[in-house]
Formats: C-alpha cells, sequence, structure tokens
C-alpha cells in the first residue's frame, strides 16, 4: 500500500513523497532508518493502474535487485563512484517498477544523501538487511564485498522458496485434472445417462442411488453452496489478514504433522544465514535480531527472535534465551553455545543454516513421495465410484434388453 509523507531532514530540508509498503507502521519504520523526521504521513488513494493491479508481473523481484547488487559490486570495485554507477545501472535496468527507484535513489544522492539512505527508502524492493548492511559497509570501506554478500544471501533465499514451490507443482497439477475430470463427469456424462435409466425404468444399485442424490443435492442448492463457499473463503482471508488471525494460522501450520517440522527448520534455517551475515558484518546482535524479526515469514518465530532480542538488551549473551525457547532446535542451540565460546559464531551459524537447508530438502522429497501416491490412490477411488455408479446400470439394462 503506498503512504504519502512530509517530513524534513537532519539539515531542516522538507521533503515529501510516496512510500509503498504493507503497512502504516512498516511506513514509519522506514522512514525513521533514513533519518527522517515525519511531519505527516497518510495512506495515497490508489489510481486504477495495472502496475498496481498485477504487482506480481510488474514488481520488483528478488532477481532484479541481485543482478544489480553484482553489477554495483563490480563497478565500484573497478573504481566508479556509487553515482556514476548507479546512472550506468539505471541505463540498464528493463523493469520500469525498479528503474524508476533506482532514479529516486539517484536523485537522493545528488541531494547529499548516502548509498544506505536512499536504499532504505525503498523497502518495497530492497529488505531492512540490505540497507543496514549497505551502511556498515560503507562505514568500513568494503561496500563490493557486502553487495555481494547479499546478492548471495538473496540468492539461496530465492532457490530455498524455489525448490519448495516446484515440489508442489506437480502435486496441484494431478489435483487440478483430475478434479477437472470428475467435474466433467458429474456435470456432462451423469444427466444424459439419468434419463436413460429413468427411460428404462433400470433397477439403480446403491452407489448409483447415492451418486444420484449427491448430484441433486448440489444441483438444488448450489446457489447456497456456493455463497457458503465464498462467504467462507473470504472471512477466512480477511481474518488471517488480522495480526490475530496470522499469528493463529502461523501457529498452527508450526503443529500440522510433517509439514510443521519443514517448516520450522526453514525458519531457523533463514534465522541462522541472517545472523551470520550480519555478525560477521560488525553489526550489533540486539540489531541483528531485530533484523532476523522483521525478515521471518512465520509471526510465531518472529515473536520468539523478539523475545531474544529483549534478553539480549538485558545483557545476557545469545545461547540463554535460544535454550529458553522450544522453538529453537537443540541443534542450534548447542552450536551457538560452541561458537560464543570459540569466538567462531558467524562461520558455525553457516554450517548450521547448510545443515538445515540440506535437511530441509530431504523432508520436502520424503513429503512428495508419500503425498503423490496418496493423491492418485484417493482421487483413483473418487474416479473408480463414479465409473462404477455410471456402468453398473448401463450392464443392468443391456441384461434386461438381452
Amino acid at each position: 500500500m503506498a503512504y504519502k509523507y512530509l517530513a524534513y531532514r537532519a539539515d531542516r530540508t522538507v521533503v515529501e513523497g510516496t512510500i509503498d509498503v504493507a503497512t502504516e507502521g512498516l511506513a514509519r519504520e522506514a522512514l525513521r532508518r533514513s533519518g527522517y523526521k515525519l511531519l505527516s504521513l497518510r495512506a495515497a488513494r490508489p489510481g486504477l493502474s495495472i502496475r498496481r493491479s498485477m504487482p506480481a508481473l510488474f514488481g520488483v523481484k528478488a532477481h532484479h535487485v541481485i543482478a544489480f547488487s553484482r553489477q554495483l559490486a563490480t563497478l565500484v570495485e573497478r573504481g566508479t563512484t556509487t553515482l556514476s554507477a548507479l546512472q550506468l545501472l539505471r541505463d540498464q535496468v528493463r523493469n520500469i517498477a525498479f528503474k524508476e527507484i533506482v532514479t529516486a535513489m539517484l536523485q537522493d544522492l545528488q541531494q547529499g544523501s548516502s548509498l544506505a539512505e536512499a536504499i532504505g527508502r525503498h523497502p518495497q524492493a530492497f529488505p531492512p538487511i540490505y540497507s543496514r548492511m549497505v551502511k556498515v559497509s560503507e562505514q568500513t570501506g568494503n561496500l563490493e564485498v557486502v553487495l555481494r554478500q547479499i546478492a548471495s544471501y538473496m540468492e539461496r533465499e530465492k532457490a530455498a522458496l524455489k525448490r519448495v514451490s516446484r515440489a508442489m507443482i506437480y502435486p496441484a497439477f494431478i489435483l487440478l485434472v483430475a478434479s477437472g475430470a470428475i467435474a466433467i463427469l458429474v456435470t456432462f456424462t451423469l444427466p444424459p445417462l439419468m434419463d436413460l435409466f429413468d427411460e428404462f425404468e433400470a433397477e439403480l444399485p446403491l452407489v448409483t442411488k447415492l451418486l444420484i442424490g449427491i448430484v441433486g443435492f448440489v444441483d438444488a442448492y448450489k446457489f447456497y453452496l456456493a455463497a457458503a463457499i465464498i462467504g467462507t473463503a473470504a472471512l477466512a482471508v480477511w481474518y488471517v489478514r488480522t495480526p490475530a488471525g496470522r499469528q493463529g494460522l502461523d501457529r498452527l501450520l508450526l503443529k500440522i504433522p510433517v509439514v510443521g517440522p519443514i517448516i520450522a527448520l526453514r525458519e531457523m534455517s533463514h534465522f541462522s544465514r541472517t545472523t551470520s551475515m550480519l555478525l560477521a558484518a560488525g553489526v550489533p546482535m540486539p540489531e541483528i535480531m531485530d533484523m532476523a524479526a522483521q525478515t521471518s515469514r512465520n509471526r510465531v518465530v518472529r515473536d520468539a527472535i523478539e523475545d531474544v532480542r529483549m534478553e539480549i538488551l538485558k545483557g545476557q549473551g545469545l545461547f540463554r534465551p535460544l535454550a529458553a525457547n522450544e522453538l529453537f532446535p537443540p541443534l542450534l542451540v548447542q552450536m551457538v553455545k560452541v561458537g560464543e565460546q570459540a569466538g567462531t559464531l558467524s562461520a558455525d551459524l553457516t554450517a548450521i543454516a547448510d545443515s538445515h537447508e540440506q535437511e530441509v530438502d530431504e523432508r520436502v522429497n520424503s513429503l512428495l513421495s508419500m503425498l503423490e501416491p496418496s493423491l492418485l490412490v484417493v482421487l483413483g477411488l473418487i474416479v473408480g465410484f463414479i465409473a462404477v455408479s455410471i456402468i453398473m446400470p448401463i450392464y443392468s439394462i443391456m441384461g434386461s434388453i438381452g
């Protein structure tokens, strides 16, 4: 959602613009991180736009940011100034939305902002971790190294999500095709046969009567059923979009057998890799936990990381708060303990992230090996039931005619 803001900078320069984020709270946080003092913030009225209607097609995707990061790192490494590098990259960007963002970043740099501040004003394209690491790199003078680290990090995150999504395509395809076949059988094949059975006054078997009863009920109450399904779906979507609803859904997902452990491992891998990268960059641990919480996709895990952050602010290390929360697996907790004692925490977290990613892949493959045949058996039984319900009366009619 877009929000219009009016603010001033540290030099008392008044600026206004639009920021596109999910909530007003995120808008305030992004502007605060960019060094702005808010005067006013309000939701912008969305105009009719294809880009707004279909953000998945016209928005900024991860691969745009990854390519941009690697190209910027190469130019900076060769001695090109950040401003000149952005001017060169802007002309190469093909995505319209991302081109506008790079143009806005150029304008910010020309007005005296740092690269981190310019990046922080576009959270719809750059995750919070991006601007923070760039800010650290600008202080330490290793911008090109950090840009490549961020690109590698985003590539790993993208690849992990892609593997899970790709794994679910085949079962979804099977379910879609089978549902279509069942709908065709019930809608187009069964009604003419019912008329034929009535004409010959055939004695219908129990399975056929059961099928006719189900089809008749659906046909008689189809509008009520459709309204109930649509209403339930709309209510579910509305509830999930509320904080309590999203919290409940995320908690439920973690408790689902087989699926829950996969989600938990995926979140722990993300947490470990994020913490490792920020720790290696020199970011303070409380701020690392803050960013790890912001980038978590599960609200329950996010709250657990927030609890860890609060304990760290009280003076504890990372090990004890993790050990106190059963959500964090024992292997991760022990690796953190060893890493804190040996001074190798960043490397140990990277190792545990790799281990969790490998385990996620194994569990997903195992889940698919069980899910695919189970789907085929269930759908085969449904199709078989419909086929038997249709064929048995036909044989009965043919026998009576003979």
